[in-house]
């Protein structure tokens, strides 16, 4: 557990998963127990919106506009083809938000827990900087169904997509706990309760 490697206060809990896994429904189970929620796909959304210094980074190196949502979509169409590019992007994109949640932990530094909601977490090593990591898991093909019908996506779409992030396989590895999305809602908030649970009773 990377919790012997913190010192922190409140307790940082870094929650993650792969694509249509569920990390979202856990996240605002987070947000309905009143713990703060930082998320980093929202951060990146309000970068898109109004940081102009790194807008024109990523149209520097991509030679394209990435000024509405639809220049957007076909930016993220192909960096999840290409794995270079997608590189590129997070090493521009991840600094501007590593900075705002570090702004807003501080904000929240009364709280005696914060959740980092972030994709990514593990491939860009943040879970170095959590006292829990827990990943939403579910199966394979239940991941590619709930993709398909979110996004309407095709099945290769899907898959393409899926196999852009970090297996979720892989990052069970890296896990604190494993909150298991293959039931029903009320058994995944039973196993965010537990894991609460036994934190408190870790204190």
């Amino acid at each position: 557990m990377s919790v012997q490697n913190v010192s922190t206060s409140p307790i940082i809990i870094g929650l993650t998963g792969g694509i249509a896994s569920g990390k979202t429904t856990a996240s605002n189970y987070f947000l309905q127990l009143n713990i703060p929620v930082i998320d980093s796909d929202h951060i990146v959304k309000e970068l898109w919106e109004n940081n102009q210094e790194m807008i024109d980074k990523v149209e520097a190196f991509f030679h394209l506009s990435v000024k509405t949502y639809e220049d957007r979509k076909k930016l993220g169409h192909m960096i999840f083809h290409n794995d270079q590019k997608r590189e590129a992007l997070n090493h521009m994109v991840h600094p501007y938000v590593f900075a705002k949640i570090e702004q807003l932990k501080k904000e929240y530094h009364n709280s005696p827990y914060i959740v980092i909601d972030m994709p990514l977490l593990i491939e860009v090593g943040y879970q170095e900087l959590c006292d829990y990591v827990l990943v939403v898991y579910v199966d394979l093909e239940t991941q590619i169904k709930r993709l398909v019908t979110r996004d309407a996506l095709d099945r290769t779409e899907a898959i393409t997509r899926i196999h852009a992030q970090l297996l979720l396989e892989e990052k069970i590895k890296h896990a604190d706990v494993i909150l298991n999305n293959n039931g029903s809602l009320d058994e995944l908030y039973q196993q965010i309760d537990e894991f609460l649970r036994g934190i408190q009773n870790e204190k």
